[in-house]
């Protein structure tokens, strides 16, 4: 039987399932994670807590009675703006740098102002969550460390490693990288004294990456030989198992932090978004936020400790009454602002507001961020999205999804196989792609509600000159702390 191992390596879980030809699942594991966040701006995990991780979910899928030499394919899809730093051995030589880490703003600030003219053109572009700015503060901080790296991947890499003994990784997940290349010139790292071997060799999604080798625990010996695709981002990954792999769809996925992009037959530019080829005529706008279901997370612990998630947040929704006008830049911003500094602030409070409301302003500004980005990219492309393809967590409840739609004045489609990462992965290896690359996907419908769209159409306005304004305060009291 034709059967696929998919994974999806998120911040908070790693998930697994054995997927058939057919798209059925026929048995999932899902394995909790953390983050270790050490201070506002540091992020790190070890490496090996993810490969502890998957060796544990196969064990537990062999032990419900699913026969590993059926497996005729690995593949698998991960979160990204993420470093995993080896040694020439393939070790991880230090814990990897995730996605929300800003720590080398520091370090930028102090290249450009002390190093030569070439170097500060060279780093002029970067933000503190760009992998060459990372790198770049490994050298100034960590010289022991730097004088051991080899190779830096990306977290699944780090799984097909251990599968295969290969460190490579997929041109999706490299465009971070070299995009900065290209902006900055093809000598920035000989500018920047950075060996150009550490970088990984890129492939397509669906390439044969290697095959898994011997040695390793059961069950994974029983799949010695057995192909492992390259694999992808979590992101692009969802996009395709939701069915938004398609010119004139958005997608927006909503898990530990929040992705948002539309996609276009061409490429296009808008200020603050990231253009990257998805495939052949094929390119998103838009890019990762700092939190999803954190930001909704913080505010149950905040203003309802101890109350039911999913009890509280529907009955916050039901409320028609204005809530609080939510910024929601906690741990500062990603997409579209780019900025460490940036920090959020409720609007508009007043003593008749309660816990509800303060969650339900919580709710609405995560969404106004996500109409921020559709409404650059939709200018930019010139035209409008058809539909929205929402998968993640958040998407399992239906108020936040007609929240989604009342926000966005867009439908929004939910797939009802709610693990969309893992069902892109497995498609992978299946192919069971359209000539357009768009899949049939089974989903609920969302409309908006044409009741509300004056209100929301209102308050995004406000929130995107309130953005502007908290971005100075943000700035100043920053520079505040530090005297």
């Amino acid at each position: 039987m034709s059967h696929v191992l998919a994974f999806d390596l998120g911040g908070s879980s790693l998930r697994l399932a054995i997927v058939s030809a057919d798209g059925t699942f026929l048995g999932s594991v899902r394995k909790p994670l953390k983050i270790g966040g050490y201070g506002k701006s540091r992020f790190e995990v070890d490496p090996m807590t993810w490969w502890t991780a998957f060796v544990s979910g196969c064990a537990e899928l062999a032990g419900m009675g699913h026969d590993f030499s059926d497996i005729q394919a690995v593949t698998g899809c991960g979160f990204t703006r993420t470093q995993v730093f080896l040694d020439q051995a393939g070790n991880s030589i230090r814990p990897a740098i995730t996605f929300q880490d800003s720590r080398s703003a520091e370090t930028l600030a102090e290249i450009r102002a002390d190093a030569s003219a070439p170097v500060r053109n060279a780093t002029e572009q970067l933000s503190p969550y760009d992998p060459l700015a990372r790198l770049l503060w490994l050298k100034a901080q960590e010289p022991d460390s730097w004088a051991r790296l080899s190779k830096i991947i990306e977290p699944k890499d780090f799984v097909n490693l251990m599968l295969t003994g290969i460190a490579a990784s997929d041109t999706i997940s490299q465009t971070p990288m070299t995009r900065a290349l290209g902006e900055s010139g093809n000598n920035v790292l000989d500018v920047l004294n950075i060996n150009p071997e550490i970088l990984p060799g890129s492939h397509s999604p669906f390439a044969t990456l290697g095959a898994v080798r011997q040695g390793l625990p059961y069950p994974l010996s029983a799949l010695v030989d057995v192909p492992v695709h390259c694999g992808s981002i979590d992101t692009w990954s969802c996009v395709l198992g939701s069915g938004a792999l398609v010119a004139g769809v958005a997608y927006s996925i909503s898990g530990t932090s929040d992705v948002f992009g539309v996609m276009a037959d061409t490429r296009h530019t808008a200020e603050g978004l990231l253009s990257v080829e998805w495939g052949p005529a094929l390119w998103q706008l838009g890019g990762p936020s700092q939190g999803a279901a954190t930001r909704l997370q913080w505010a149950m612990e905040r203003f309802l400790p101890g109350a039911d998630l999913e009890t509280s947040l529907d009955e916050a929704l039901a409320s028609d009454e204005p809530a609080p006008l939510f910024l929601p830049y906690l741990d500062g911003e990603r997409t579209p602002w780019w900025d460490p500094d940036l920090r959020g602030a409720f609007l508009g409070l007043s003593t008749a507001h309660g816990s509800a409301d303060m969650v339900r302003g919580v709710a609405e500004g995560m969404n106004y961020l996500s109409r921020e980005i559709l409404s650059r990219a939709e200018q930019a492309t010139g035209t409008g999205v058809s539909h929205i393809c929402f998968s993640g967590g958040l998407a399992g409840n239906p108020a936040l999804c007609q929240l989604k739609a009342d926000v966005l004045d867009r439908p929004v489609h939910v797939p009802k196989n709610r693990e969309t990462g893992l069902m892109g992965a497995a498609l992978i290896p299946h192919r069971l792609l359209t000539e357009t690359g768009a899949v049939d996907v089974d989903s609920d419908v969302y409309e908006p509600n044409p009741g509300r769209r004056s209100y929301h159409d209102t308050r995004f306005s406000i929130f995107q000159s309130s953005s502007a304004t908290i971005k100075q305060i943000s700035h100043q009291l920053s520079k505040s702390a530090k005297i």
